[in-house]
């Protein structure tokens, strides 16, 4: 059974490819995945930090509290009283160090 699509590169017709064939050759798909990718903006592979409106969460971090939850997890609890998301003990205590003023 023989289809005639077309290459998405060059336009030539696939008349004897298999059936699912988008490109005449292997140099022709990296060249089409090259410009598309140039034409996209970039993809983020990192979570962003949603905008914050709480001036709590600028306000700093007092303590580390256990959660009562799930035991090895703790919580950072802010100057207004409201905990943090959960982390582990080193990323809690890494937060506690770099929101407090290093001593001069």
């Amino acid at each position: 059974m023989t289809t005639s699509t077309t290459c998405l590169q060059c336009g030539e017709p696939l008349i004897g490819y298999r059936r699912h064939a988008r490109f005449c050759s292997p140099a022709h798909r990296a060249a089409y995945q090259r410009a598309s990718i140039a034409n996209k903006n970039p993809r983020v592979r990192f979570l962003r930090r949603r905008p914050c409106d709480r001036a709590a969460e600028s306000a700093g971090y007092v303590s580390i509290v256990p959660d009562t939850r799930f035991p090895g997890m703790y919580r950072l609890k802010r100057t207004d009283g409201t905990l943090s998301d959960m982390v582990n003990i080193t990323r809690a205590k890494d937060a506690l160090a770099s929101d407090r003023p290093s001593p001069a």
